[in-house]
């Protein structure tokens, strides 16, 4: 596929097995499941289903010629009002879940009161993990614990510009406690752009991960495994203990 077209395809938050068959079927005309299968390099049994799935989103027709069904990618032409219409279907769904979040907190508030404990895998639920560090941050302050060389292997730089820039429209300052290095120099460099204060750990605290406290709530990051995964613990408690511990760490750094 074309890069400027899987670029362009992104932002339709396709599966990549959807986003390979999509783009086999805009860089060609009406093509059998076969011959869709071989470009995308999937078996036909999936690149069937997959079509299928394109078909139900709106993204591909098919027809029958000579008993044969082809299929066929929405006219390039229309996708941009196509993906102006996904856009307002997700604002409006956003609206939706916005207004049901007070009914949803007085539901979890009449639970017990045990600390609520969410996870994340993959790096797709890590970065949902992230998000939450910025919508839920009230107090508009973060205290970070990060293992910047592992962040740098593990995100993409158009991420973290992207979340960087984010938590800094939000108005969200952070005090970052970083292992002295190579990395933890290149992110102090940012530290006016991002309204954020980095101070250095020894070197040799290597973390693997990334602890974030923020609120009434506790993020803990891991790269160590082949899988990034996410916890996150909601409980004032918790939460006000890391705090302090974070406080007086920060005094102790550089």
């Amino acid at each position: 596929m074309l890069p400027p077209l899987k670029k362009a395809l992104e932002v339709l938050d396709l599966s990549d097995k959807q986003e390979a068959v999509l783009g086999v079927l805009l860089e060609n005309g009406p093509l059998l499941v076969a011959t869709i299968a071989r470009g995308a390099k999937l078996n036909r049994t999936t690149a069937y289903d997959i079509v299928k799935e394109l078909v139900d989103l709106g993204l591909v027709s098919h027809t029958k010629k000579d008993g044969a069904t082809r299929y066929q990618a929405l006219a390039p032409e229309l996708l941009p009002s196509y993906i102006e219409h996904r856009r307002q279907v997700l604002e409006e769904s956003k609206k939706q879940i916005e207004e049901l979040v007070p009914q949803l907190k007085l539901l979890r508030a009449k639970g017990k009161s045990l600390p609520k404990v969410q996870f994340f895998e993959g790096l797709e639920g890590v970065k949902h993990a992230y998000e939450d560090v910025l919508e839920s941050n009230k107090e508009k302050f973060l205290r970070g614990i990060t293992d910047m060389g592992s962040v740098y292997k593990e995100f993409d730089a158009t991420w973290l510009d992207y979340y960087l820039t984010k938590r800094t429209r939000l108005g969200i300052r952070c005090t970052d406690l970083v292992p002295e290095g190579e990395a933890g120099r290149r992110s102090k460099g940012d530290d006016e752009k991002y309204i954020r204060t980095t101070k250095f750990l020894p070197p040799d605290y290597d973390l693997g991960g990334d602890i974030s406290i923020y609120d009434d709530r506790v993020a803990i990051f891991s790269y160590a495994h082949e899988s990034p995964v996410a916890v996150i613990i909601e409980d004032q408690t918790i939460s006000g203990m890391l705090k302090k511990l974070f406080d007086f760490m920060e005094t102790h750094c550089k």
